[in-house]
């Protein structure tokens, strides 16, 4: 077995510790095919080591060989790789858009190492150009598509929060206005309500004053003997205090133990216009318990019956007589009506009788 050695070196030392083949051959000592002994020159002897003109022709001793280039380890760096490696990670993570936060630092690393490394390359101390060149342009590439990214997702989210505020400045304002439309409904209907109590209270009052004057009417309608009501239309009627009259000559004989007494009713007309008289001539006269009293028709000539009407100005007494039952004649009432449809009014004087 035989160790090569350096150009400058001397020749292999055979290893003779070993067993020899049969088929090696010694070159030192082998002879070419032509006879020659190969560590002599040509046409020279063998036993004469000088060349013709007595120079020695080859000089005894070991051969020399030509020089031959041995192979050196080029020198590599792990800095392309690694920029390489990191420029692909950084572009491959920049391609997803969320995760721009992340892929940015892998691929500015590619970029700062492939620097690095081209740096080593252009002084001889690294060969892998290319991939540090790669790491370079991959980690631009990441890092433009992450800044891209970044920026777009900036802008979106942005674009939502301006639409999210968007949103939440109509809803205020949606708010607001429906607040001051439920303010502006509710004062409307405070506004409708206080007009309903106004003229619902108007309505009481007003209920209340009719039935006030009906009652101060119906008051005003119930008279003693001997004091006077005007009616709308401007009748006045006077009903004078009754006195005790003593018939003559009778139609229909008075009841037994019953009171007789005279009624003088005096009317006037206080309007400018004529007043009709119908069913003011009769009186109604009822006793202490409210039934009807007998009228007594005297033939002597004292009764006096009102007219149908009278004009202007004009003025008419009416006398008439009845017998009020014993036991019912204290008090006693007197009723006139008078006046057309609602204006028809009923005014009732009582009292004792005379």
């Amino acid at each position: 077995m035989t160790v090569p050695a350096p150009p400058d070196s001397p020749p292999p030392v055979e290893d003779t510790t070993g067993p020899r083949s049969e088929d090696t051959t010694d070159t030192r000592a082998a002879e070419d095919t032509t006879g020659n002994d190969p560590w002599t020159a040509p046409g020279a002897d063998r036993g004469d080591v000088t060349g013709s003109g007595g120079a020695p022709a080859f000089a005894a001793g070991p051969p020399s060989w030509a020089p031959y280039p041995m192979p050196v380890s080029a020198p590599r760096s792990g800095l392309g790789t690694a920029a390489m490696v990191l420029g692909i990670v950084g572009s491959t993570l920049s391609l997803a858009v969320i995760l721009f936060w992340v892929s940015w630092l892998p691929a500015l690393l590619a970029v700062i190492l492939g620097a690095v490394g081209l740096g080593h390359v252009r002084k001889g101390l690294a060969t892998n150009r290319a991939a540090a060149l790669a790491g370079v342009v991959l980690g631009i590439t990441g890092l433009l598509v992450s800044t891209g990214a970044g920026v777009f997702v900036v802008t979106q989210v942005r674009a939502l929060n301006e639409e999210r505020n968007a949103q939440e400045a109509a809803a205020r304002v949606r708010a607001e206005a429906a607040i001051e439309a439920a303010a502006t409904r509710a004062a409307q209907e405070k506004e409708r309500a206080e007009a309903e109590n106004q003229r619902l209270e108007a309505e009481r009052q007003r209920i209340a004053a009719e039935r006030e004057k009906t009652a101060a009417d119906d008051r005003a309608r119930r008279l003693s003997f001997g004091q006077s009501y005007t009616y709308p239309d401007g009748l006045r009627v006077t009903m004078a205090a009754p006195e005790r009259y003593v018939p003559s000559t009778t139609v229909f004989e008075a009841p037994r133990n019953a009171r007789i007494v005279q009624l003088r009713i005096t009317v006037v007309n206080t309007g400018s216009q004529g007043v009709s008289l119908e069913g003011a001539g009769l009186p109604l006269v009822k006793d202490a318990f409210g039934g009807p009293v007998f009228t007594l028709i005297d033939g002597s000539g004292r009764m006096k019956i009102l007219p149908g009407s009278l004009a202007p100005g004009e003025e008419a007494t009416g006398v008439s007589a009845y017998a009020l039952p014993a036991g019912a004649a204290d008090p006693f009432s007197v009723g006139i009506d008078h006046g057309v449809g609602a204006q028809r009014k009923n005014v009732v004087w009582s009292g004792s009788p005379a």
